[in-house]
């Protein structure tokens, strides 16, 4: 019996001596990828507030590829693609709402963003 304990924990000790620099190592490279995809987030939020059209396009391709992404996590995605459903709702109503205020710089007082007055 004792002939294959000493062998079984070489191996598990080898295996644990592996798995653990391996398990940092992807661990640390989600990470990277997940602060890659922040920092475009950031960008593209950035671009899609500006004043300036072209700006605001290169956000929306932006938030479109973070969309589809791997290097965000889903709930990273569920986020951009909850902004680019008011981006959209924004381009298609013409309108710049404030949430806080609900006014809009057509003059309108609008109340909501499905349009009903």
């Amino acid at each position: 019996m004792s002939e294959w304990v000493t062998p079984a924990l070489a191996f598990l000790g080898a295996l644990v001596g592996a798995g653990v620099p391996a398990w940092v190592a992807v661990r640390g490279q989600r990470q990277a990828a997940r602060s890659e995809w922040r920092e475009r987030f950031d960008r593209a939020l950035e671009n899609l507030t500006s004043n300036e059209v072209a700006k605001q396009l290169i956000g929306d391709e932006l938030l479109a590829d973070l969309i589809n992404s791997d290097l965000g996590s889903e709930g990273d995605r569920d986020l951009a693609r909850r902004i680019g459903r008011l981006s959209l709702r924004q381009a298609v109503t013409g309108l710049s709402v404030d949430s806080a205020t609900g006014s809009s710089d057509n003059g309108e007082d609008d109340h909501d963003l499905e349009g009903e007055q």
